[in-house]
């Protein structure tokens, strides 16, 4: 069956084979013009060295011409004048003998530029030929990319639609979700596409497995090594580690796959503070496709057009708690937008009412107040979890 991940690698497919077609026909058509100057600058020495060997020839027939004249006078002439007409002759066979090897320089020159017009115009035709057959190779896979990008996308359509509460089509709908052209996006619809279900958190595993192969490498290595490990509390040590270097990072692919059909996302931003020191901000959204509200409060609204800077924090409350000074630090690289906040996991609802307070009160006096949006730890977690002990896209036992 297709997936959403499995659809957008075609599209990406696709749109990678036109942009070689175009680069393709463009390098066809440089190519071509320099072929064009080739020959004509070709032409143009071929008819300067015919031009150069008609003079040759006409010298040396002239020259031939003066000695036969010369010749007949010197047979009829007396004694007085022999001497000055031999002379003459002598003068007039050594000018003859230099032509004659200026010609021979000149049909040389001339054979030579016959053979650089032959050469050029054999290139001209053998390009042609080849990028003629490459050209025609190109469209042909172009064609069969957006053939297997229709059928693909026909095959999820109709399974989406046949099965409409399916996981598979609730991610669809989540993942291919725009906002309307005079839609304003609120804190509830934001709240929506982040807090997701565990069936959809393993469905967003799969997405970035299939959509990005450097993380899919990551849980590979990790399923290797839970498939070899020798003991429970070896495999307890494992899933450790991959809670500590990998939920951070999927909850950060979840929340830039929530915001990605807002506007144009990046990711770890630099900011640089007098001091010297500098923050990195998890995402930047700039040139927003609608307006967007944040909360309540300043820095909580961002015009159509306009940017949003959001850390991402991923722990449970004692971590988040323990991050307050840091994320006070880090709110301070999100000055140039319009609107910035720190998207958290439910964890902080486990706090004190009196530490969550203050860890809010504080991150909205920065500047970046506290959204609760994300899942809990533990669901992050246990999505990883499933990725690494059953396999990616593998049914759970």
């Amino acid at each position: 069956m297709e997936t959403v991940a499995s659809v957008e690698n075609l599209g990406d497919l696709a749109s990678s084979v036109d942009s070689c077609c175009q680069g393709a026909a463009d390098c066809v058509a440089e190519t071509s013009v320099e072929l064009e100057r080739l020959n004509d600058a070709a032409d143009a020495n071929l008819s300067s060295a015919t031009q150069a060997l008609e003079e040759a020839r006409g010298e040396v027939a002239r020259l031939q011409q003066r000695i036969d004249s010369l010749q007949q006078s010197l047979d009829s002439a007396d004694e007085e004048s022999r001497d000055d007409i031999s002379n003459d002759l002598s003068a007039a066979e050594a000018d003859l003998d230099q032509a004659n090897e200026v010609l021979a320089q000149r049909e040389e020159r001339h054979e030579k530029a016959a053979g650089a017009v032959r050469k050029a115009g054999e290139l001209r035709e053998r390009f042609l030929q080849a990028s003629r057959t490459s050209m025609n190779r190109l469209a042909g896979l172009e064609q069969d990319c957006v053939a297997r990008l229709n059928r693909a996308c026909e095959a999820l359509e109709r399974y989406a639609a046949e099965h409409p509460t399916s996981t598979t089509a609730m991610f669809n709908n989540w993942i291919s979700w725009k906002p309307g052209k005079s839609d304003l996006v609120s804190p509830r619809t934001l709240a929506d596409r982040i807090h997701l279900s565990p069936q959809l958190l393993q469905k967003m595993t799969e997405y970035e497995a299939e959509r990005d192969p450097h993380f899919r490498t990551k849980l590979e290595e990790y399923g290797k090594k839970w498939s070899t490990a020798g003991s429970l509390a070896e495999r307890k040590r494992l899933l450790t580690q991959a809670r500590i270097n990998l939920s951070g990072e999927f909850s950060e692919r979840i929340v830039k796959a929530a915001f990605r059909p807002l506007g144009d996302v990046s990711t770890q931003c630099r900011t640089y503070f007098d001091d010297g020191r500098y923050t990195k901000t998890d995402l930047m959204v700039r040139n927003l496709r609608a307006p967007v509200v944040l909360g309540r409060g300043d820095r909580s609204f961002a015009p159509k057009g306009g940017s949003l800077a959001l850390e991402v924090k991923a722990g449970k409350a004692d971590y988040l708690y323990a991050q307050g000074n840091h994320m006070e630090f880090q709110a301070g690289g999100h000055r140039s937008a319009n609107a910035s906040a720190t998207i958290c996991t439910a964890d902080i609802h486990d706090m004190s009412e009196d530490a969550e307070r203050g860890l809010r009160d504080r991150m909205r006096d920065a500047g970046s107040p506290m959204l609760a949006m994300l899942p809990r730890k533990s669901d992050i977690d246990h999505a990883i979890y499933e990725a690494i002990a059953y396999g990616i896209g593998k049914d759970r036992a």
